[in-house]
């Protein structure tokens, strides 16, 4: 069992169509699973308490946009990286007082961020957003919601997300991205302390893939620019 927070696409979103969990991290899973024999099944959950989930044994790894950091290196183990990534802001259109995540602190600017993710501690330190000004939600479409409605005033989230939803229907006439990445992270697949059978399988696996070409397929599969 694979846990996941399947609302943060291109990575893993639900098809409305088929109630199935899709994306980059999915289709990933899939490649390493043809080469590994295992069947791996992906269950939503939420964010904040995914890596006490797993450290508990609810799962046996959790893929789901995961950055590797050495806080979450106490309570799991990590794949090598298979993606690279940085934070981004995204601010209403029109909205000249945010040029880049600089500004953030400025101005009493509220920002909205998904709880418990490197995008929220993002905000705090590297923006240096005041904590008071913060706005933490269960999931990043929330705040997506928010932003357009003029709730927040921007978000602080991970870049081919939210170059994801700007360019949606919905959001894509509202809201847009400003500045440039402003922090350089790498995604990992998260496994239980000590799981050297799973974690070295999993590590095998993305070697053959990115050897193959496969994984650089699917970053343009689902537009992911590094």
């Amino acid at each position: 069992m694979i846990g996941t927070d399947s609302t943060y696409p291109p990575f893993e979103s639900i098809d409305p169509a088929t109630n199935q969990i899709v994306g980059f991290d999915p289709d990933l899973m899939a490649e390493m699973a043809k080469l590994i024999n295992i069947k791996p099944e992906f269950k939503t959950t939420s964010f904040d308490t995914i890596f006490e989930a797993l450290a508990s044994k609810q799962f046996d790894a959790v893929m789901s946009a995961v950055t590797i950091t050495d806080e979450r290196k106490q309570k799991v183990d990590f794949t090598d990286p298979y993606v690279s990534i940085g934070q981004r802001v995204v601010a209403l259109k029109g909205n000249d007082k945010i040029k880049s995540y600089e500004d953030l602190k400025t101005n009493n600017f509220q920002v909205g961020v998904q709880r418990g993710t490197t995008g929220e501690q993002a905000a705090l330190t590297t923006a240096g957003v005041p904590d008071a000004n913060v706005k933490r939600y269960d999931d990043i479409a929330s705040a997506f919601a928010d932003l357009k409605n003029n709730a927040i005033d921007a978000i602080v989230a991970d870049g081919p997300t939210v170059a994801n939803y700007t360019g949606q229907p919905e959001y894509q006439d509202a809201v847009a991205l400003v500045g440039d990445a402003f922090t350089t992270e790498d995604y990992g697949i998260a496994v239980q302390k000590g799981d050297t059978e799973l974690l070295n399988g999993f590590n095998a696996a993305l070697a053959q893939l990115k050897q193959n070409g496969k994984i650089d397929e699917l970053k343009r599969k689902y537009d992911i620019k590094e």
